[in-house]
């Protein structure tokens, strides 16, 4: 059996995104930041769709190509 890296990487990438999210998002709003508040929010949703890309194309390749 496998034992990899690749859950570690996608639970970090979930987690960072939803971090990135709940926390900086709020602090740029509440400092009326605009473009940081902007940039965080797209990057917390880049990191959520690479944890789910990640673990899709993870899944997808245990399960149909070993």
């Amino acid at each position: 059996m496998f034992i990899g890296f690749l859950p570690y990487v996608i639970v970090i990438f979930l987690l960072s995104g939803l971090f990135i999210l709940m926390v900086d998002t709020r602090i740029y709003k509440k400092a009326k930041q605009r473009k940081e508040q902007k940039a965080s929010t797209i990057l917390g949703w880049i990191n959520i769709a690479l944890g789910l890309g990640t673990f899709l194309a993870n899944w997808v390749s245990n399960h149909f190509f070993w």
